[in-house]
């Protein structure tokens, strides 16, 4: 079993023209438990791209893709932290 845990580095949602993000990434998650979430919202954001794409009205379904997608982004960047960058510093 894995005991690494997320970092709290990774951000999302910009906010404003000067990149500032709005959501982070709680550190102290166990990466299994935050693998699993990853999994979870990928699986929501391409099921809201497959009905925007197929919709007539698919734009509704487009920002919370977007916002889906960006959280999962996150967290697989903050797992990738939590499990390369103390073999990068060793």
């Amino acid at each position: 079993m894995n005991t690494s845990t997320t970092l709290g580095h990774a951000t999302f949602t910009r906010v404003n023209a000067s990149d500032l993000k709005l959501f982070r990434v709680n550190a102290g998650v166990p990466v299994e438990d935050a693998l699993e979430m990853v999994s979870l919202l990928q699986h929501h954001a391409n099921q809201l791209n497959f009905d925007a794409a197929m919709s007539d009205s698919g734009e509704r379904f487009s920002w919370p893709a977007l916002y889906l997608g960006e959280m999962a982004k996150a967290l697989i960047d903050d797992i990738n932290d939590a499990l390369f960058l103390p073999r990068a510093d060793a």
